[in-house]
């Protein structure tokens, strides 16, 4: 049976294997049960763990591809952004677009991977405490000293979501960038600036080394950018991905 696995022997016998030299195995003594059903329960324990720590990366990436596989139609966005965006026609059970709404908040809205958040300004990328905290609360953060959104060409806003020394708790609450990966050139990204939207469209994508901050001052003379910032590969920390947006609206 396939629970003699969590048994020290298989039940009702008795095994005892041996060749010329000695014994191979046999039943174990008390000292040896017990080691073994304690391993047995740290073996359970880390399996729950890890579904525990990893089910809201697992069912991000679930609903997206049940999202993404149902038929295309063409959905119009607020007057604020005339940009068409498809969208899927059947929508999954429990699962609704994710299109730029104008409130009063400082948020980001990424309709293909049906991700929003608000945004939390003036973030230490720098500072494990300071960010950390933040992000725990399922939000995204704007990188201190990068560009506010609507300062034109030459300017960058840096928004990020995951970063390095990051605790159990960041990693399943801040789902928020989980899919960023999935975004090409051409997809949109809106963040709504308390009541404002603007309209922004990805036309690069790098992975780099998580040492390589020097992109928290990268510009281009001629765009108005937003780099989006997560750990690479998901669910790690280990490298980070960049993706460029620049500013269409």
């Amino acid at each position: 049976m396939i629970l003699d696995i969590f048994r020290v022997t298989p039940r009702s016998r008795r095994v005892k294997l041996t060749k010329r030299n000695g014994v191979l195995f046999s039943n174990p003594g008390p000292l040896g049960k017990i080691s073994f059903y304690f391993g047995t329960f740290l073996f359970c324990l880390s399996i729950f763990y890890a579904v525990y720590l990893y089910y809201p990366l697992g069912s991000a990436v679930l609903t997206y591809w049940r999202y993404k596989n149902t038929p295309e139609v063409v959905v119009n966005i607020p007057k604020a952004t005339p940009t068409e965006v498809k969208l899927p026609g059947v929508v999954p059970t429990g699962v609704a677009p994710t299109l730029p709404t104008k409130t009063d908040e400082y948020s980001i809205t990424i309709p293909k991977i049906m991700a929003t958040a608000n945004i939390v300004e003036n973030v230490s990328p720098y500072s494990a405490k300071e960010y950390l905290k933040v992000l725990e609360n399922n939000v995204v953060a704007q990188a201190k000293d990068t560009s506010d959104v609507d300062k034109g060409n030459g300017h960058t806003t840096y928004i990020f979501a995951h970063s390095t020394q990051q605790g159990y708790s960041v990693v399943r609450n801040n789902s928020v960038f989980y899919l960023l990966g999935e975004l090409k050139n051409s997809d949109v990204v809106y963040i709504n600036r308390f009541g404002t939207i603007y309209t922004y469209q990805v036309y690069n994508q790098k992975i780099v080394n998580a040492s390589q901050t020097e992109y928290l001052k990268y510009s281009e003379p001629d765009k108005e950018l937003l780099i989006l910032q997560t750990c690479w590969p998901i669910g790690t920390d280990w490298k980070r991905l960049l993706v460029f947006a620049k500013r269409v609206k």
